[in-house]
């Protein structure tokens, strides 16, 4: 699981901060739950 902030509609990083997605074992069905609390 991963906690991101966003505040002001902006992602909350620091300067050499990112997100990145890597996929080594090819290509698949995936399911992503997306939860947004106040």
């Amino acid at each position: 699981s991963l906690t991101i902030l966003v505040e002001d509609g902006e992602l909350v990083l620091g300067t050499w901060q990112g997100i990145f997605f890597a996929e080594f074992d090819g290509p698949r069905r995936r399911r992503v739950l997306v939860k947004v609390s106040p």
